[in-house]
């Protein structure tokens, strides 16, 4: 039996998954997000550890007697986790899309130049990586930078309440811009010059190393009285992907949540030139000498959250009831508006924190029902010029694994295959993230040679959809519209920002 911990941006998942990648238990805890007012995004750490303990004790009193052979963790990327030397936490996490660190990656940039730090990083520049609210933080918050014995991203610190240890994997320790992806440590070019010390950070590990065991009080407080290793933990882009059984080059994972994550893995570095060019970056894989890209956008599921909070937020039905009812009443042709899903600006592609959703063609007639559908595919013409980038990359993608909640949506997973205009194939396991990490915990224990062999057993195939010919007729045409908008939206966002981002 092996327990996966999957910390996301809306909650947190523990499930337990066995052998033959059958899920035998799950739990959930949603997160709250701080600092929307003040157009910031923010976890609590606090809040993280203890839904992360309760979702594991509850977890376990419904699942099978077996023993756990191992725990995995990932978790979203980037998020600044402040802990002190007393092992607590120290302020609330700073999220990536948060653009609090940009003018802190300006001066980083200014310092460098934006060719040596991708090629150091293999990252395209950002203000989401965890580097830039470190110092965001020692700027605008010095009594707690002094304080700070550790900068953290949500993977370390959840395995450090777990072990006691402090290490990060290579996946994660590449996410906050201070990394040297080349060398495998952390880069002591970068942060000699911006004045962080190394030993501000965790030890960095390579992805599929035990991080230790299951501490005294934490194994007391979940009733535990044996031993389990804990994985150091990895960037859930990279769990969800091999959930998915995307395990080698030319398959793409699409994991469709609350964010959305497009992952393929590489057998080498993308060029720091397509990196720059086509804003896609990279990241070391779980298995030696490999990597994978990363590429997002912010607002998936979140753009749908947005549309049932705003147009039925007084309503007391359930939102996947309201959700069911939706896609019931939606007709076979595309929606007559373009909907652009900027809600939480633009990521790859663009990577600009001013840019703002629009909805395009709105008339008298317009109703809710529609304004619905063509946010669905909004989000499914972002994931083609992501998924146009990565081909632009010279990486190939010949089939395309969709997962996560979204892919539970037969209406969201047609207009997406019209869109992309070929073939989907939806995982059928709808916890991707554990099962990932149970997949690479078997390759890790031996009980497989292989990612291949593991996922070959463990990972079962779902449904696979197909575009709809005039549906993929009419999409095509309007793609050349939606290509345009982000273009001619930029002046106006840019003027409607008035010097601060909306995220």
């Amino acid at each position: 039996m092996f327990l996966g911990i999957d910390i996301g941006t809306s909650g947190i998942k523990a499930t337990i998954i066995d052998e033959r990648g059958n899920m035998c238990a799950r739990a959930y805890r949603p997160l709250r997000a701080y600092g929307a007012v003040e157009r910031k995004r923010e976890l609590s750490p606090v809040q993280v550890k203890e839904e992360t303990l309760q979702a594991v004790a509850e977890v376990l009193h419904t699942s099978p007697t077996e023993k756990i052979r191992l725990i995995t963790v990932a978790s979203l990327g980037e998020a600044v986790v402040p802990v002190g030397a007393d092992g607590c936490v120290l302020m609330n996490s700073i999220v990536g899309s948060d653009s609090r660190g940009s003018e802190e990656l300006k001066e980083v940039a200014c310092r460098f130049g934006e060719e040596k730090l991708t090629e150091i990083t293999g990252l395209n520049l950002s203000y989401i990586y965890s580097l830039n609210k470190m110092l965001y933080i020692r700027k605008h918050y010095p009594e707690i930078h002094r304080k700070v014995w550790k900068y953290m991203c949500f993977t370390d610190y959840i395995g450090f309440v777990l072990t006691g240890e402090a290490v990060i994997d290579y996946s994660m320790a590449s996410r906050t811009m201070a990394f040297d992806i080349r060398k495998k440590r952390w880069s002591d070019e970068i942060l000699n010059a911006v004045q962080i010390s190394k030993e501000l950070l965790s030890h960095p590990v390579p992805g599929g190393t035990v991080a230790g065991t299951l501490r005294k009080e934490i194994k007391e407080e979940l009733g535990i009285f044996y031993d389990i290793p804990v994985l150091v933990g990895s960037h859930d882009h990279i769990f969800n992907a091999i959930g998915a059984g995307a395990v080698k080059p030319g398959i793409c994972s699409n994991t469709v949540g609350t964010t959305e994550g497009i992952t393929t893995v590489l057998g080498s570095r993308i060029d720091s030139r397509s990196i720059r060019e086509n804003l896609i970056s990279c990241e070391p894989f779980v298995r030696p000498h490999l990597y994978n890209t990363v590429a997002w956008h912010n607002a998936a599921g979140a753009g749908v959250n947005w549309f049932l909070d705003h147009f039925f937020g007084r309503s007391e039905e359930p939102k996947d009831l309201i959700l069911a009812g939706l896609n019931r009443q939606q007709s076979h042709p595309p929606s007559h508006l373009l909907v652009v899903p900027h809600f939480a600006g633009a990521t790859a592609g663009h990577m600009d924190e001013k840019a703002k959703a629009a909805v395009i063609g709105i008339t008298m007639a317009t109703s809710r029902e529609e304004i619905y559908k063509a946010i669905l595919e909004g989000t499914a013409f972002e994931c083609r010029v992501i998924l146009d980038s990565i081909r632009h990359a010279g990486i190939p993608v010949k089939k395309v694994v969709v997962s996560g909640g979204g892919s539970k949506s037969s209406l969201w997973m047609q207009i997406r295959s019209s869109i992309l205009g070929r073939e989907l194939y939806c995982s059928a396991c709808a916890d991707t993230g554990a099962l990932g990490g149970a997949v690479l915990g078997a390759v890790v224990l031996g009980l497989y040679r292989s990612l291949k062999d593991a996922a070959g057993q463990m990972v079962r195939p779902g449904t696979v959809v197909e575009p709809e010919a005039e549906a993929a007729r009419i999409y095509e045409e309007r793609y050349e519209l939606y290509r345009q908008m982000y273009g001619r939206l930029r002046d106006i966002n840019e003027r409607l920002s008035d010097g601060v981002s909306y995220v």
